[in-house]
């Protein structure tokens, strides 16, 4: 059994970036049984890897698809991606220094990922999605608190 399941209510309606999100799916279910496992480095390394392709590809491609479809806040979406981009060759630089990754940190970046970001920020881009130059449902602010 899967540790997380696909479900539509992950979807943002565009086939491709679905395909990416059940990436991180997979991720996760990979990881889950690899928690406080001994020995298994290599294993846990090999999700990174996967997760290092991902963000090369989908953020890309995500970002693309915002800005085609008129999403207005489609900017500080990217800050968040620039942000676990950090994140995520912060460890591959470990992983490459020969520090191991803890599975159980690596699951709860993604896990929380899933849950933050694609259940919450990516959903706001749908309906541009669907609907090219649909209406903002808010407005996004820098951190200095001035509107995009």
């Amino acid at each position: 059994m899967q540790f997380i399941e696909w479900t539509e209510q992950l979807s943002v309606g565009s086939d491709v970036l679905d395909g990416h999100h059940k990436m991180i799916i997979d991720c996760l279910n990979r990881l889950h049984p690899l928690i406080d496992a001994v020995g298994r480095d290599e294993e846990v390394h090999a999700v990174l890897a996967m997760l290092e392709d991902f963000v090369l590809v989908h953020f890309s491609e995500e970002e693309q698809c915002m800005k085609k479809a008129g999403y207005p806040d489609w900017r500080a979406h990217k800050e968040q991606h620039d942000k676990m981009y950090d994140v995520v060759f912060g460890m591959k630089s470990d992983v490459e220094h020969g520090r191991s990754v803890n599975a159980k940190n690596l699951f709860n970046i993604i896990y929380n990922w899933l849950l933050q970001h694609i259940m919450g920020e990516d959903k706001k881009y749908e309906k541009y999605i669907k609907n090219p130059l649909a209406e903002p449902e808010g407005v996004w602010v820098r951190s200095n608190g001035r509107p995009y």
